[in-house]
């Protein structure tokens, strides 16, 4: 019989086994040259040689582990690795197959679905922003002060005369100063309110005139009991600071 040529072709290597003889070194001498001369070529068939021989090592391993029947390891034919690797395809080929079937149980029922519920999660949620809105502004209207009580304040330094008089009622919570500040170069403005006796009440600073050129000025009435109050406007910014005028009011309760 002559001699084999020293090149084998794909289809030789599949109908003859030669990986799996190859790896399992029951090759003869010259079908082992021809298959080196091949596979040293084809990346194809030295990727499979390469996962044969962890295949068979791995079985070996598992044998000699005791975890396979006693022989398989040394003496299992060359089909041996078929048996084996056909199931471990079949059970991979199946996994993939109930993983598409997942995905698109997800993306043709579960995804519209949480979808629609994120949808109807979010125009409850904006649902309950503006309720809470309208109740706020509806508790902010009915807290709304009625009839704040108003002074327009006219500057004196004449200690005889007769200071602006202020009847808090006692559903007031607040007294509306109204200062007409004088032309010139401030931006800002203080004002100072004290007792007769020069005792500080309250500050108010960083003042800017109103659309008609006056300062309007709310006071909390919890500070203010019966009695004389001086009331002092500053000129602020910019520096130096000035004094601008001196206000007198008293504040009666009915």
């Amino acid at each position: 019989m002559g001699e084999r040529p020293l090149y084998m072709m794909h289809q030789q290597i599949e109908d003859q086994e030669i990986i799996e003889r190859y790896a399992r070194k029951q090759l003869a001498p010259e079908e082992r040259r021809a298959f080196e001369e091949h596979f040293f070529s084809c990346e194809e068939c030295f990727e499979k040689l390469q996962a044969t021989e962890r295949f068979i090592a791995g079985v070996r391993d598992a044998g000699a582990r005791g975890m396979l029947n006693s022989g398989i390891a040394g003496t299992a034919p060359a089909r041996t690795w078929r048996a084996w690797m056909l199931p471990t395809l079949a059970v991979s080929s199946c996994a993939a197959v109930a993983f598409a079937a997942m995905a698109g149980w997800v993306y043709f029922f579960q995804m519209p679905r949480l979808r629609q519920e994120l949808t109807q999660t979010s125009s409850d949620l904006h649902a309950q922003q503006e309720a809470r809105a309208a109740l706020e502004k509806q508790t902010a209207i009915s807290q709304v002060e009625t009839n704040i009580p108003l002074v327009m304040l006219q500057a004196t330094r004449d200690v005889q005369t007769s200071p602006n008089e202020v009847v808090l009622s006692s559903g007031a919570q607040h007294l509306l100063l109204w200062v007409e500040v004088p032309a010139g170069r401030f931006r800002d403005f203080s004002l100072q309110v004290d007792t007769a006796d020069n005792r500080a009440v309250e500050k108010l600073e960083n003042l800017r005139r109103n659309s008609y050129g006056a300062l309007a000025v709310s006071l909390p009435t919890q500070v203010l009991q019966p009695g004389e109050y001086r009331i002092r406007l500053t000129g602020q910014e910019p520096s130096p600071a000035s004094l601008l005028g001196e206000y007198r009011i008293r504040i009666r309760r009915p």
